[in-house]
């Protein structure tokens, strides 16, 4: 987009018109760009199916599951490709957020058959099942619980982890070529706390207790993990990526999940490294956390993330006083809650948007989006009113 003279009509004062990335990154620098930035870090396929006339495995659970079984790895790539580009120019994000894909040649060899409606079972006896919420497909077994790692088992571990394809990054390597130097292109391919609980099996119980009664076990996987992210970074820097994101929720709807204290011994450390590579390598560390997590917050920017993404007023986190305490710390993602763009009215949408640019705009250090993602199931009409708001009323 060329260079043009503008005059912001709620101010009056002349500008010069920047482009994505320029935007996005005067707002991490905590100074005012033309306008507030807008992307999200999720948008599911019902709302681009829609956006675009057509279907699409955009963030499409259910029928990308589906079609990976049946082998069609690259007609869902392809879709996401062509898909996220159109959708990105017609909802004029400033902030393109993308992630690894499964490598050329993937196949499932065990492929689940059917059994009855909205269920399927492999020839191990694993049960997957749809559900509604989200519109995917979920195992229903859990793998073995498992309380110890042997040093040998980290290595072979560390070693699985580490071999990523580099046909992982097509949707990242489209992406970075056709909006390199225009868009923020924004990485969500990193996750240093589930996904190393999940390593141990079990329920979600099972995988909390082991931060109770075997933390250096914890540990060990995390440096297995770790060393995993350290990888992502260099090849993700190699493509230009702009911001790097870290996302796991802390949070549950009163207060962490686990103690503070334990997060800040077992899971902070690696947060913390993570910042300090992503930075080294000249891209930015951003986090994604859903829930309350006003005990760790200090910890977030203690420890380097320059960005924070969804903010939940329904678990008690308050844009306005994340505002005045850390505004000038942290760039904060956020502006429309999901449960409004599920039951709001119209007029609930104009206050909420309303009020979230009056108390973030101020000084930068705001970009406008979902609190989580636009879920399956919200409405449409209702985020594009959002976005409508924004761009009329979101300019310094």
């Amino acid at each position: 987009m060329p260079n043009k003279v503008i005059l912001v009509e709620n101010t009056g004062i002349k500008d010069l018109m920047m482009n994505s990335i320029e935007s996005v990154l005067k707002t991490i620098m905590h100074e005012e760009p033309d306008r507030v930035p807008i992307g999200e870090w999720g948008i599911d396929h019902d709302h681009v199916s829609k956006i675009l006339g057509r279907q699409t495995y955009w963030r499409n659970r259910k029928e990308s599951t589906l079609a990976l079984w049946q082998g069609k790895r690259d007609e869902v790539v392809e879709s996401l490709k062509n898909d996220c580009a159109e959708f990105v120019d017609k909802l004029e994000y400033d902030i393109i957020t993308v992630e690894l894909v499964p490598h050329r040649g993937f196949r499932v060899l065990d492929v689940p058959k059917q059994i009855e409606d909205g269920v399927w079972q492999d020839s191990k006896g694993n049960i997957f099942k749809y559900a509604a919420s989200n519109d995917s497909i979920v195992s229903m077994t859990s793998r073995p619980e498992k309380t110890k790692f042997s040093d040998s088992e980290i290595e072979n571990l560390t070693n699985d982890l580490c071999n990523i394809d580099n046909s992982e990054f097509e949707l990242i390597d489209f992406v970075c070529q056709k909006f390199r130097n225009k868009k923020a292109i924004v990485i969500r391919s990193v996750n240093l706390y589930e996904s190393i609980l999940n390593l141990f099996g079990g329920d979600q119980a099972h995988q909390l207790m082991m931060t109770v009664i075997n933390p250096e076990q914890i540990k060990n996987v995390g440096c297995a993990m770790f060393a995993r992210c350290l990888k992502l970074i260099k090849m993700c820097k190699e493509r230009g990526v702009t911001i790097f994101m870290c996302g796991q929720d802390f949070g549950g709807k009163n207060a962490c999940l686990i103690s503070p204290k334990q997060i800040r011994q077992l899971f902070m450390p690696f947060l913390k490294m993570f910042c300090d590579e992503v930075s080294s390598n000249g891209m930015i560390p951003f986090h994604h956390c859903c829930g309350n997590v006003w005990d760790i917050m200090q910890d977030f920017v203690d420890v380097g993330f320059k960005g924070y993404q969804s903010i939940q007023s329904t678990a008690g986190m308050d844009i306005a006083r994340l505002k005045k305490e850390y505004g000038r710390k942290i760039t904060l993602w956020a502006g429309i809650q999901c449960e409004t763009l599920v039951e709001g009215t119209k007029e609930d949408i104009r206050k909420e948007v309303e009020d979230s640019l009056k108390v973030a705009m101020p000084g930068g250090g705001f970009i406008f989006g979902s609190t989580n993602s636009v879920q399956y199931g919200a409405k449409t009409e209702n985020y594009l009113y959002a976005l409508d708001i924004v761009r009329k009323l979101g300019k310094y």
